[in-house]
């Protein structure tokens, strides 16, 4: 008799264990149907486009060129959608330490004047001078003579 009743019992937890469960507690199957009850949030994705402008070697001016470069990057439609500029400068470390440092400050400080000058707040571009970098090559040195441009915008 007693095991009978253990396995009655029994059959009622494996029926229970095998029969369909009710769907209406699981929100992550219904989640992208829409609910006209319920606030949507829309998520915008940031969309990060970078630029490097190069120097010759002892150079943080920038030629005219480049500054024509920088501007059609930075039309007005394009500046209402940006939400930040990071402004990244290296130099190569041929010659001394301390004017290579002093080099990778005013090649920065040259791009952000032009930047503020196309209309961007200054609020929203921000620094990172790096130390000087050796160059194994001639071409590499060139490479390090620059100031990256990373932009970040609202999409």
């Amino acid at each position: 008799m007693f095991w009978i009743s253990l396995i009655l019992v029994s059959l009622f937890f494996v029926f229970y264990w095998l029969w369909p469960k009710n769907e209406l507690g699981n929100t992550e199957k219904y989640s992208n149907e829409f609910n006209p009850y319920e606030t949507q949030t829309i998520r915008k994705k940031n969309v990060t486009v970078e630029k490097v402008v190069y120097f010759e070697a002892g150079m943080s001016k920038l030629v005219d060129n480049e500054i024509l470069n920088l501007k059609r990057w930075f039309t007005p439609d394009s500046l209402q959608s940006l939400d930040s500029v990071l402004l990244i400068g290296s130099a190569d470390s041929s010659g001394n330490l301390a004017a290579n440092r002093k080099l990778v400050k005013e090649r920065i400080q040259a791009i952000r004047k032009i930047l503020v000058s196309f209309g961007i707040t200054p609020e929203k571009i921000s620094t990172l001078p790096l130390e000087p970098v050796h160059g194994r090559s001639a071409k590499e040195r060139e490479k390090f003579r620059s100031v990256q441009i990373k932009m970040n915008f609202l999409g």
